[in-house]
């Protein structure tokens, strides 16, 4: 695994011990057709997890001395590894399938940039927001709403084109990974993969949701604490906004939320 150039399985794992080895587990277990090299960049400084090696030696274990959040993670997890392919995997999944047959389906469509499978829970229920329309002010509105174009791409039963796919389970090629400079790491948290996913269509690239292959997601394993959460996602989504729109469509966003928000 460890000298594969052809994928590389970046982990960024914060408070998922008890899930990181059934992930690693389905990784052995069915990634049998492209060779791959496993990269856990572990973000929490009260779990150690180096004892992992013991069952699965070949995996590359980098510490960082604090939460440093998902975007920076993932983005040291990529400077260690060399796969032609990232495949960034949070530690609350588990595999179904053999993941590298769906990158042989897309990897000669030089078109397509990101892929993002169906995601269901421990139960097999599908996943609500896994991939969607672009994120705007009239979109928050739809889907507060029930009307919005999200919910139509993420029940889609068969391959499609989405705006953006959830970074719980994403894959892109290096090369334009290289080329949008990864993640932005200005985002702690949340709206991480929006934003890669809006930079690479801007760089033509297709996203691609694809149903066909499903991957289980505890969901939420990885971020226990809710109040926490809410202010990650909030702040991300300010960002975002700002970043994208300008600061004064971003003031707009706040002013809506807080009337639809309590």
């Amino acid at each position: 695994m460890q000298n594969s150039n052809r994928l590389a399985i970046i982990i960024v794992n914060y408070q998922s011990q008890a899930y990181l080895r059934t992930c690693l587990e389905s990784i052995y277990r069915q990634i049998k057709s492209m060779p791959c090299e496993i990269v856990v960049v572990n973000n929490d400084e009260q779990e150690d997890i180096l004892a992992l090696k013991k069952d699965f030696p070949e995996i590359k274990i980098i510490k960082t001395e604090k939460n440093i959040g998902f975007g920076r993670g993932a983005n040291l997890g990529v400077e260690n590894s060399r796969g032609e392919w990232l495949l960034f995997l949070n530690p609350d999944t588990e595999l179904l399938s053999d993941h590298a047959k769906t990158i042989r389906l897309f990897e000669k469509i030089s078109a397509v940039g990101i892929i993002g499978p169906k995601l269901v829970d421990e139960n097999d229920v599908l996943q609500e927001w896994i991939a969607g329309a672009e994120i705007t002010l009239g979109s928050l509105i739809c889907n507060k709403f029930g009307f919005g174009q999200s919910k139509k791409i993420w029940e889609s039963a068969v391959s499609r084109e989405a705006d953006w796919i959830s970074g719980a389970v994403l894959t892109i090629r290096r090369e334009l990974f290289a080329e949008l400079k990864g993640f932005d790491e200005n985002i702690f948290m949340y709206f991480e993969d929006v934003d890669l996913c809006r930079r690479a269509r801007a760089a033509g690239k297709k996203i691609i949701y694809f149903p066909e292959e499903k991957i289980r997601h505890w969901g939420g394993r990885s971020s226990a604490d809710k109040k926490a959460q809410k202010k990650n996602y909030y702040t991300a989504q300010d960002y975002y906004f700002c970043k994208h729109y300008g600061r004064t469509y971003a003031g707009l966003v706040r002013f809506i939320r807080k009337i639809f928000v309590s």
